[in-house]
């Protein structure tokens, strides 16, 4: 599980293995495209309480789901 906070980088997915594995590239690009939505719905008050502005979030929802 991936916790939106600002400083861990939680749209940043780690890469324990040096080899990319192209069938967990859709399960990458669901889980960052669901987390964005999530960051696009909360109001500033949900905003402030995980440490984003309403401005980094509204920009990192803002873009695509293949972009870390």
């Amino acid at each position: 599980m991936v916790a939106i906070t600002k400083n861990v980088g939680a749209f940043v997915t780690p890469r324990p293995r040096t080899t990319i594995n192209l069938m967990d590239m859709p399960r990458q690009w669901v889980k960052r495209y669901d987390l964005r939505q999530k960051l696009a719905s909360m109001d500033s008050r949900m905003l402030r309480d995980i440490g984003w502005s309403v401005f980094d979030a509204r920009r990192e929802a803002a873009k695509p789901f293949w972009k870390a």
